[in-house]
């Protein structure tokens, strides 16, 4: 930090305590309109005006942030929800205004040297005797909703942050700080995990220190950074030659050998095998495709059971089967819940039932506005619909007698209707199409591995 330090100046950290659940919303969202009203380019950016935008935020704050558990639906009714992706906005909007009235005169009323402010941690350089003063000057501004606490430097260091703060006489130094309860357990490498990934621990490292150590500190922190991966069973050449390539690089911009990659190309998603998922992504890279692994099923992700399990028919973007006990089976695809798909098909159904009784002259008992439409076009409509409407007007069995099931979860539309298209060929249903086109090499793999092939059903011959 290029500051010099008189000795009456002493190093502060202000934080906010629960900033997120004790943001006044009220307020934000008269600040949040005010900054849009002040955006020239808003127009330009999107049809909304201020207000609907902070209306629209206002919805998503207040409506929008209930959860569900253990059967009973909960919501927060003062700050911002954790877990928001609004919250750091808000919270940051409102920081931002109470730094401007707090500083509206600016710094020289506290004698403030430096000030830094990342969302609810705050630093400060300033002279000994008006810490104090500073404190109940900001605890005053939003009293009863936004309370700071302080804490001063001891010895000429102070941790913020992930940094320690260290004055040396007139200057400020940093280095990387860790707090007393740090295991320095990382990733090891004996794990089940791809190398580059093994590799990024490093990198990623070695990037901190860079870019918080002082050159003083610099070389102690890479030989700490040494030491903590070793002892996490990394081979001493892998982590040489890593923290030589990186320190190369970040003291010399221009110096890479990594290429920038094509607009066009396309991703591979895999799960990752040892060997074999280095094998297949050298292959693919080569044909200009690019391979990313997804994780594998943990000890934690099996064991732990603290989490709301949804129940399948409630999951959004579905490949499902439904099945007839007179043996027949359909297979279809949703981007909304199973349950809604059931009650669309339902719907379909009732309304070929209704518009057949006025056909046959029966007298409609359903209360509300009379039906109009032909009843021949409503009952082809319906069937039109799906197959599965069709097995239901003729087979009996098929309103009380069926079983649901979810075939696959898949939230991307054109992978969805694939799979689809998938079960419909490789087995035996009432499917007025086999779906979309599927090139003859995976619908070969498929059969020979059975991957889409289904029990049949009860009844089925």
């Amino acid at each position: 930090m290029r500051v010099k330090l008189r000795d009456e100046d002493i190093l502060v950290s202000y934080d906010v305590k629960d900033l997120f659940t004790n943001v006044p919303l009220g307020c934000t969202y008269d600040i949040l309109f005010d900054c849009l009203s002040k955006d020239g380019d808003l127009q330009q950016r999107t049809k909304f005006n201020p207000y609907h935008l902070t209306q629209l935020v206002k919805f998503c704050m207040e409506e929008g942030n209930y959860f569900h558990w253990n059967g009973s639906y909960f919501s927060q009714k003062k700050g911002a929800p954790m877990g928001s992706p609004l919250s750091p906005v808000m919270a940051e909007i409102f920081m931002e205004h109470l730094e401007d009235i707090a500083f509206k005169d600016g710094f020289t009323a506290f004698d403030v040297k430096m000030f830094k402010r990342y969302v609810d941690d705050i630093f400060v350089i300033i002279e000994t005797g008006k810490e104090g003063a500073l404190l109940d000057h900001l605890n005053g501004l939003f009293a009863g909703q936004i309370s700071f606490t302080m804490e001063r430097g001891e010895n000429g260091m102070l941790a913020f942050l992930e940094s320690l703060v260290i004055r040396d006489q007139v200057l400020i130094k940093t280095k990387v700080y860790r707090k007393p309860t740090n295991s320095e357990r990382y990733l090891n490498f004996h794990s089940n995990h791809p190398l580059n990934v093994k590799k990024g621990i490093i990198t990623g490292m070695v990037d901190r220190a860079f870019s918080l150590c002082h050159e003083q500190y610099l070389d102690d922190e890479i030989q700490h950074i040494r030491q903590i991966v070793l002892r996490n069973s990394y081979p001493i050449h892998l982590v040489e030659a890593t923290i030589k390539k990186r320190m190369l690089r970040l003291k010399n911009p221009n110096f890479s050998k990594k290429q920038h990659r094509d607009p066009g190309m396309k991703t591979i998603c895999i799960p990752y095998y040892p060997g074999l998922g280095e094998g297949i992504r050298k292959i693919a890279r080569s044909i200009g495709y690019k391979v990313a692994f997804t994780s594998q099923p943990n000890l934690l992700s099996i064991l732990r059971s603290d989490r709301v399990k949804i129940q399948p028919d409630r999951h959004p973007g579905v490949v499902y089967s439904i099945n007839c006990s007179c043996g027949r089976r359909y297979i279809g695809e949703t981007g909304h819940t199973l349950f809604h798909r059931l009650n669309e098909h339902k719907a379909a159904v009732t309304r070929y039932k209704n518009a057949e009784k006025r056909l046959r002259g029966e007298i409609d008992e359903h209360r509300g506005r009379p039906q109009r439409k032909d009843p021949g076009d409503v009952m082809k409509e319906a069937v039109h619909a799906s197959a599965w409407v069709e097995h239901s007007v003729d087979c009996p069995l098929a309103l009380n007698n069926t079983s649901c099931s979810v075939l696959q979860r898949e939230k991307d539309y054109r992978i969805r209707k694939i799979k689809e298209a998938f079960y419909i060929r490789h087995n035996v249903c009432i499917n007025r199409d086999e779906g979309v086109d599927i090139s003859k090499i995976w619908s070969v793999v498929a059969f020979k591995t059975g991957c889409a092939r289904l029990e049949p059903t009860i009844g089925s011959s």
